[in-house]
């Protein structure tokens, strides 16, 4: 599998543990599937994204993805890829460009990518990405 494409789709919901929280902030977030989708632009892909879902052929290689994309056509990815005895993440930085609602990652295949409010959706031959936005801690 090529690397950028092994980078490319879905991850398993995280357990989390019990919280509570003030009734102002127990909104529901929408789900991959009622996410109001456009073309990206080139501004969408600036910041840290994390995978939501992946699907495809790529999911059945992969739990998690990672994505930092910099202002100055820079980034960093990194996936946890299931193989061998156990998980390991493999990593990967480069350019990126972003033209005709096309994201090229080095010399790797084009990634058509949509988005939506603090949501980026990748799609290649391999499947397809749902990465939300995260704020660097």
């Amino acid at each position: 599998m090529r690397r950028a494409a092994a980078l490319v789709v879905l991850a398993a919901p995280a357990c989390l543990g019990s919280t509570v929280l003030e009734s102002t902030e127990r909104g529901i977030a929408a789900t991959p599937a009622e996410l109001a989708w456009r073309p990206a632009r080139a501004d969408d892909l600036r910041g840290l994204f994390e995978s939501v879902s992946i699907e495809g052929e790529a999911a059945s290689a992969l739990w998690k993805v990672y994505y930092h994309f910099a202002a100055d056509g820079s980034y960093s990815g990194a996936a946890l890829v299931i193989g061998g005895s156990h998980p390991e993440f493999q990593t990967l930085s480069g350019s990126w460009t972003f033209e005709h609602e096309l994201l090229q990652l080095g010399e790797e295949e084009p990634l058509q990518v949509f988005a939506a409010p603090e949501h980026l959706k990748l799609v290649s031959q391999g499947g397809v990405a749902i990465l939300r936005q995260v704020a660097l801690q």
